[in-house]
């Protein structure tokens, strides 16, 4: 079973006793604490230390940034920017969910900040006593208003004591968890009410063509091998339309229908047969976590992507069964009927 790792951002020094406190709660959820003081980063002999921590926040599924008083090591890649401040845009570059927890005091200062940035002849005399080392203040400060101002993902608190941040992010655990459950139902309500309307689809084209090809140009001896042949386009058109879907777009984009009709898909997978349209990729033995788990994922070009392989669900599984018996079905169709096929799915 795998658990949530969740990447624990601030200076260390000035905030140990928070960073200890957070571990035993995370650790009593049943997630996976990462912090850099406790080893459980891998340094990288090729990397540079300050890598590899930004590095390791792309293998955690949420990040808790703690702001106090202190600047910390200056980054790298960028002295503008303490380690920390790096880390942060990693995760919010990675659209990891970010909780953040200012020190009460530093936020009350920042308060005061905020107020007469602007008058440089008042700045120059005010000391901040939150701040360990005046000449950081702004660049804290400044930190603060980034991730309070940015347009998402900004969840953002002030704290006296570890105890309030274990109350708060008790809540906003709850809260995803909530979210979770509720997109569940809502999914798949909205996966029946496709569905249906998929069903309704592609009987009223069936029923069309019966119509018109059976009763209205073919022989009662042809009747059997029409329909049959009608049944096997309204299947392959079911391929179709559930990976479009499944990756939230409504076309192909790289090529055109005609171009992909063309691509002989005889000795190919369904993945391999999409790769070759141009808009995805498969991406063998991709590693996603620190224990170099590794899985087949196929992507497609808009950053959407599925593991085909490896730590995948029960449904997945059975998603995937049914997309390798459909596309074998498409795999029978002349070139004449694979155009047709995919004009419907894009119709849809």
């Amino acid at each position: 079973m795998a658990f949530p790792r969740v990447f624990i951002s601030s200076t260390c020094y000035d905030l140990g006793e928070v960073r200890d406190s957070l571990v035993d709660f995370l650790q009593g959820l049943h997630f996976e604490p990462i912090l850099s003081d406790k080893g459980d980063i891998f340094y990288h002999p090729d990397l540079h230390t300050h890598e590899s921590c930004i590095t390791e926040v792309e293998n955690c599924q949420l990040f808790i940034l703690i702001v106090g008083g202190r600047f910390g090591g200056e980054y790298k890649i960028d002295t503008s920017k303490s380690v920390t401040n790096a880390e942060y845009l990693a995760a919010r570059n990675l659209n990891r969910p970010v909780f953040t927890f200012v020190k009460r005091d530093v936020f009350d200062d920042h308060r005061l900040y905020q107020r007469n940035k602007t008058k440089k002849t008042v700045m120059k005399d005010i000391e901040f006593p939150s701040i360990e080392k005046q000449e950081y203040a702004s660049q804290i400060f400044e930190f603060i208003n980034d991730v309070r101002l940015s347009e998402t993902n900004n969840g953002f608190f002030p704290f006296d004591y570890a105890r309030d941040i274990r109350g708060l992010l008790g809540k906003q655990v709850a809260g995803m968890l909530y979210d979770f459950l509720s997109k569940r139902l809502k999914e798949k309500e909205q996966l029946k009410i496709n569905q249906l309307l998929d069903n309704l689809t592609l009987v009223n084209k069936k029923t069309e063509e019966i119509i018109e090809n059976i009763y209205k140009k073919v022989s009662k001896t042809d009747a059997s091998k029409k329909i049959l042949e009608i049944d096997k386009e309204v299947e392959s058109s079911r391929f179709f339309k559930d990976i479009l879907r499944r990756f939230s777009v409504t076309k192909f984009y790289s090529k055109s229908i005609e171009e992909i009709s063309h691509i002989n898909p005889e000795n190919l997978t369904w993945y391999d047969f999409l790769v070759l349209t141009g808009d995805w990729v498969y991406r063998k033995d991709m590693k996603i976590s620190k224990e170099n788990k590794k899985v087949d994922a196929l992507m497609h070009e808009k950053g959407i992507g599925i593991m085909i392989s490896g730590d995948i669900s029960e449904k997945q599984k059975d998603q995937i069964k049914e997309w390798e018996r459909l596309f074998e079905i498409f795999k029978t169709l002349s070139q004449e009927q694979r155009l047709k096929v995919l004009k419907n799915s894009e119709d849809a």
